[in-house]
């Protein structure tokens, strides 16, 4: 007789010791039913041969099925990550931004370098390249977000030096910078540079950032210059280094929306230095 498993479960009657007696169809159904069983699982259920040939073991048919399980659920997370992410406007908002070159004047103050905040020159971004929300429809100093979520923000700038001292370091800084009136602090990313000024040439920096950006919230660009040697060049003084342009990249990319708690930025979640 064959096996009822796995189409069904077989019933099995109980039997009493000496009261009832075990027959051969009895055995043989028992028999049946471990050969259905059997013939379900098949050779070395244990185990798990890939394409490439090399075996994986378990200890059990449960750590096996287990296993298997937590891919499967691994596999809807990141499924329904992307299936959110399509609904939320994975590749949209985007924006490239270029400038044709911003005059940045020197530090004004070299002998107290950090101070003032006026030392930190935006770039005017003049030339967009992908604008699909026409962020700089106009020259702009400052970028609005549109829509609030996780981006990625990138740049690019350069800025010639040309001859000079071979003394003399020309250093460049720029920051992604969050004009908010609430506090001067407010960097999200920062990179520096230098070059010797007996070897002309470009200085470059890359700052970066990926995080949340929050709609309404404005972002520049900002830069500022000066000769390691620290001397006092404000207004009334000589000024041995002059304006520099400086000519820079912008990429926005929008990644996938915030958790809906997430409204605005908290008044910590910025560069608490001051600078």
């Amino acid at each position: 007789m064959p096996s009822q498993y796995p189409k069904a479960i077989r019933r099995w009657p109980q039997h009493a010791n000496q009261r009832d007696y075990v027959m051969a169809e009895d055995v043989n159904e028992i028999q049946d039913e471990i050969a259905g069983i059997s013939s379900t699982l098949g050779v070395l259920p244990t185990e798990y041969l890939d394409a490439a040939g090399r075996t994986t073991k378990y200890t059990t048919v449960d750590a096996r099925l287990d296993n298997i399980q937590r891919d499967i659920e691994r596999l809807a997370y990141y499924q329904n990550q992307l299936l959110d992410a399509s609904k939320t406007g994975w590749d949209l908002p985007i924006g490239s931004f270029r400038s044709s070159g911003t005059p940045i004047p020197a530090t004004v103050n070299q002998v107290n370098p950090n101070t003032p905040e006026s030392d930190w020159y935006p770039i005017l971004w003049d030339q967009p390249v992908v604008d699909p929300l026409s962020l700089a429809s106009r020259p702009t100093y400052q970028l609005v977000c549109p829509r609030t979520g996780w981006w990625v923000i990138t740049t690019r700038t350069y800025m010639w030096r040309s001859y000079g001292p071979a003394t003399l370091e020309h250093s460049m800084f720029t920051e992604i910078n969050l004009p908010r009136p609430d506090t001067a602090a407010s960097i999200l990313g920062s990179d520096g540079a230098s070059i010797n000024r007996q070897s002309p040439g470009y200085l470059r920096t890359n700052p970066s950032y990926a995080g949340p950006w929050f709609q309404g919230e404005p972002l520049a660009v900002r830069i500022r210059h000066m000769d390691n040697l620290r001397v006092d060049n404000r207004p009334s003084k000589p000024d041995p280094v002059g304006t520099q342009t400086a000519f820079a990249w912008l990429g926005l990319t929008y990644i996938r929306a915030l958790p809906a708690d997430m409204q605005a930025r908290p008044a910590w979640d910025i560069d608490p230095l001051p600078h």
